[in-house]
């Protein structure tokens, strides 16, 4: 049985080469070829790679452009940088500024509050006296003269 089963398997592939050799006798060869261009295709050919190169360039032309935006950009940042610190060295001289002017107001109002303690206390004394005067008037005309010289 192994024989006759091996025998039917090369049996079956003779079988399939000879149908292929056959066949191969009736079989056409077939080769592509190109069709007539007329003049118009040509130029819509030549147009169209013409296209393609233009776009091509464009293209890098575009790219080199943003190259240069960003650079133009990145200066622009670095300037205004240079320029924000400059103002910040300019603002902390005009805070020094308003510091010193502060200080000076504070001492100005530190003395003005002194001098209003000092008008306020000579005001209590003058009244102080003037009360006193008044309650010691023995018929003086002012109660700054001295009774004891007889209003000379």
């Amino acid at each position: 049985m192994c024989k006759l089963t091996v025998m039917t398997i090369f049996a079956t592939s003779a079988a399939r080469w000879l149908v292929q050799a056959a066949a191969a006798h009736d079989t056409l060869i077939v080769r592509q070829v190109p069709p007539v261009r007329t003049p118009f295709d040509e130029v819509v050919s030549i147009a169209s790679g013409l296209s393609t190169l233009l776009i091509l360039l464009l293209v890098a032309g575009l790219v080199l452009a943003m190259l240069a935006v960003r650079r133009s950009v990145k200066r622009a940042h670095e300037a205004l940088d240079r320029r924000v610190a400059e103002f910040g060295k300019r603002l902390d001289d005009f805070n020094e500024l308003l510091e010193k002017v502060h200080r000076k107001a504070d001492a100005i109002v530190e003395v003005g509050g002194m001098a209003a303690d000092g008008i306020k206390w000579g005001a209590k004394k003058m009244r102080e006296r003037q009360a006193a005067a008044e309650d010691t008037d023995d018929g003086a005309e002012s109660p700054y003269l001295d009774p004891k010289d007889g209003g000379k």
